[in-house]
């Protein structure tokens, strides 16, 4: 026997797996990972629209902490892991609740208990302003100008009922808290709530309402562009899904910050969007924004 033959290792039978059977079993337990991380700890999310302008742009890619709103079961996951309730002021994503198949990204403003009002663009939380850089407005002939984050209406809308013969609008918005559709309790029962009414009349004033128990008021950032809590009522909690924690990489779509995210409905659309990607990436990338913390 020469030395060669002596130093080669006889494996047993079953434990020479071979190339296929090695890279196979790599991408199953990548895929397990990769599967693990997004069902619990965290996910992807694209920013489509402009309802969180200028908080979030249309192309940013977000991660999400998608335990963070968990509740926990035992006392040692609270010791564990970061888990907390929702509070005021948190960008939240949550399954849109006319449509659960859809993701949102709002701003919670209002928690259970609290009374939110809205005058005159403005919103006010248990009698309080709540205002600041976040907040967006379009510079229109209402908006006059933006001080440190507080807009300033030289027209406000004007509070008052609904005029006879006259339609919503022209400065003039209706009041009453029991025209808005969403105190009702059996709407807020609904599997899908609103999904009866849908109505754009409460954007600029809303008479004092109560967020009940088990919900928050969600609303975007970009106030006369955003369909939110205004629009379809109150939000549930168990809709949350997590809060975002980084920009991982922001993106113009056709090359400005107006044009709305193509939403892939197939593989066609995913694959038209990596060549976008690939072929725009360093002309169309916000870098001072790539990286960032949304707050």
């Amino acid at each position: 026997m020469s030395a060669k033959e002596a130093k080669e290792e006889v494996l047993p039978p079953g434990v020479a797996k071979g190339a296929i059977r090695d890279n196979l079993e790599v991408v199953c337990f990548a895929l397990l990972l990769i599967m693990f991380f997004k069902t619990f700890v965290g996910q992807q999310f694209t920013i489509p629209s402009g309802s969180m302008r200028n908080t979030l742009m249309i192309g940013d890619h977000l991660l999400a902490n998608k335990f963070i709103f968990a509740v926990p079961q035992w006392d040692w996951e609270a010791k564990l892991f970061p888990m907390r309730k929702a509070e005021r002021g948190d960008i939240v994503v949550f399954r849109f609740p006319l449509d659960r198949d859809q993701d949102y990204v709002k701003r919670c403003v209002a928690l259970p208990g609290d009374t939110v009002e809205i005058r005159s663009k403005r919103l006010y939380v248990n009698g309080k302003l709540v205002t600041g850089p976040f907040e967006h407005h379009r510079m229109n002939d209402d908006l006059e100008d933006v001080v440190d984050g507080h807009p300033i209406f030289k027209n406000p809308p004007v509070p008052g009922p609904w005029p006879e013969g006259r339609p919503i609008g022209e400065n003039i918005e209706p009041r009453a808290a029991e025209l808005w559709p969403y105190l009702d309790p059996e709407i807020q029962a609904l599997d899908q709530q609103g999904q009866s009414v849908r109505t754009s009349a409460f954007r600029d004033h809303l008479d004092p309402v109560v967020v009940p128990p088990g919900h928050i008021f969600a609303m975007g950032d970009n106030r006369e562009n955003s369909e939110d809590s205004r629009y379809w009522g109150f939000l549930p909690l168990d809709h949350l899904r997590g809060r975002p924690f980084m920009v991982w990489w922001s993106f113009r779509e056709g090359g400005n910050d107006e044009m709305k995210s193509r939403v892939p409905t197939h593989p066609g659309d995913v694959l038209m969007n990596f060549w976008d990607g690939a072929r725009h990436f360093f002309s169309r990338t916000r870098w001072e924004r790539t990286g960032t913390i949304p707050r």
